[in-house]
């Protein structure tokens, strides 16, 4: 997800992001704005304003969803849950945290302020424009922005899961039964229930009205219950691996490189070993690891001159993970950042290395067999 992202600013020390679909909706949103609602409220007011306000209206609206999505974020930090980063994106933003909260008074406080926020964004907006004379076109602009924040509010406080009201129903649901998997699973039905609502609608507006708005609503409907569904499975997943560490299924027998080994040697030892990986030594410290994907750009005849210190990637650069960690933590951290393995190191002393393959394994004994307990 968010694999097409620009970098824009770092707040709070959080790296904010665009995804690609960011600029498609800031263009029509300034569109709609600036050819439709604007010269309907400012009749006589020069196009040029029109979409002067249009595109300013535009940018103060995702500032609002950024401001939401900081103060879940900050909240997170403040119960410390690191974020990994903030994305706006097609559908508004998504602050991206490194783990789910651990009690439900921490995912109630985390969930309930992004709402929150945009009700005082609301309000603020809302107090603006009741000093600002009428009829102006900053006066209308306000206006509308109050109106947007007070619509973000209440509708993230829907409780259809994973929207913010969802996840408070499964916070409260946590609290009460104190059985996490459970209140999923009743907040993602709510949340199932309302996508399935959303989209009838989406098909009563296509084929009995005539609109392609229904189209929108259906796709919303879809992507809230695919994300639903989503959820629910990483939790039962987290629930079923729950208590096995790295240690239990890391593997421990690694083999190594050195890290002046030529790339033609190299490529000897994946013949030999059938691995997709290598960590790379220098005596008997960790450098970092070598992959079959760094070998694809060097030309055959650089093999016998090129060293796999000069390609591999560097320690600092590769996912590290303690044999005590939670594996179910490890592997999210590995789906997160996209990487196939973990090396498993304790006191800077490499100890095994983690693979998706031993991670499937055990959820596939764990599927078939369930626990020894």
């Amino acid at each position: 997800m968010f694999r097409n992202a620009i970098k824009i600013l770092k707040i709070f020390g959080i790296d904010v992001e665009l995804d690609i679909s960011w600029f498609l909706v800031f263009f029509l949103f300034s569109y709609t704005l600036s050819r439709h609602y604007y010269p309907q409220v400012l009749p006589e007011t020069e196009d040029t304003i029109h979409w002067i306000l249009g595109i300013s209206t535009t940018i103060l609206v995702f500032i609002s969803v950024l401001i939401h999505e900081l103060a879940h974020s900050l909240m997170a930090i403040k119960e410390g849950i690191p974020i990994n980063k903030i994305t706006l994106f097609i559908f508004g933003g998504v602050a991206q945290m490194k783990k789910e909260p651990e009690l439900p008074a921490a995912e109630l406080k985390i969930t309930v302020v992004g709402p929150l926020s945009s009700l005082v964004l609301s309000a603020m907006f809302g107090i603006i424009y009741l000093v600002l004379p009428r009829g102006i076109p900053i006066s209308e602009g306000v206006w509308f922005l109050a109106r947007m924040n007070l619509l973000v509010g209440i509708l993230n406080l829907i409780p259809a899961f994973p929207l913010d009201g969802g996840r408070l129903l499964r916070a409260f649901l946590w609290l009460w039964k104190g059985n996490l998997l459970n209140a999923t699973r009743i907040a993602v039905l709510a949340g199932s229930y309302f996508a399935f609502f959303a989209m009838g609608i989406g098909f009563v507006m296509l084929f009995m009205a005539g609109t392609v708005w229904g189209l929108w609503y259906i796709f919303l409907g879809w992507l809230l219950y695919q994300a639903g569904q989503s959820s629910y499975s990483q939790v039962a997943l987290k629930e079923s691996l729950s208590g096995i560490k790295v240690k239990d299924v890391m593997s421990e027998q690694v083999q190594v490189v050195n890290i002046g080994m030529s790339i033609e040697e190299l490529i000897e030892e994946f013949y030999r070993y059938k691995f997709g990986a290598f960590p790379v030594m220098e005596d008997s410290n960790l450098k970092g690891l070598i992959t079959m994907n760094r070998l694809k750009d060097i030309p055959k005849s650089q093999w016998a001159r090129t060293e796999v210190g000069e390609v591999m990637v560097p320690l600092e650069h590769c996912l590290i993970v303690h044999p005590d960690s939670e594996a179910v933590e490890a592997m999210m951290k590995m789906a997160s950042e996209g990487a196939g393995r973990a090396l498993v190191v304790q006191e800077d002393r490499l100890t095994g290395i983690l693979s998706n393959t031993d991670m499937m394994r055990v959820i596939k004994i764990k599927t078939m067999f369930g626990s020894l307990d």
